[in-house]
């Protein structure tokens, strides 16, 4: 949804697709989504991070994390892993979203909850692209006081 609402002409590719290192290499802007996994990054994605870091040299990246419940810093620990392979973190974005978790009785929510969360989720987005085009790029995740928050 994000992408559609920045720019539908921009390409999304997964970091298992077999274009995304040329794409990568081809754009100076990156957006990254993940769902932020026991307070971190996915493994795959990390890996994915730390096995091309010379990509990531003079990026501008923007960073969006969904989580089930709080991570207060979910966009900046990518952030902080890809801002030591030389990218510029433009900001970041942090959608509450359900929970993919099966097993956990404290993260399920009726559907109701949930159709709630993606609605608001929808709304956040489209209120971000506004801001990015109005110049004025969230930074949730990112910062000291976001990465204090994840502590607790």
């Amino acid at each position: 949804m994000f992408y559609k609402e920045y720019d539908k002409e921009v390409q999304v590719f997964s970091t298992e697709d077999d274009n995304v290192i040329n794409a990568v290499k081809a754009n100076d802007l990156i957006v990254f989504a993940y769902p932020v996994q026991y307070s971190t990054v996915p493994k795959i994605l990390r890996e994915f991070i730390m096995d091309n870091k010379e990509l990531w040299e003079n990026k501008q990246v923007f960073v969006i994390a969904t989580m089930g419940l709080f991570s207060g810093d979910g966009a900046g620990v990518l952030g902080r892993l890809l801002r030591k392979q030389g990218a510029e973190i433009l900001g970041g974005l942090h959608l509450k979203m359900p929970d993919s978790i099966g097993d956990e009785k404290v993260l399920k929510r009726p559907l109701e909850k949930n159709v709630e969360l993606v609605k608001r989720a929808e709304n956040k987005i489209k209120k971000t692209v506004r801001l990015m085009k109005a110049g004025k790029t969230p930074k949730e995740g990112i910062g000291f006081l976001y990465r204090l928050a994840g502590f607790f």
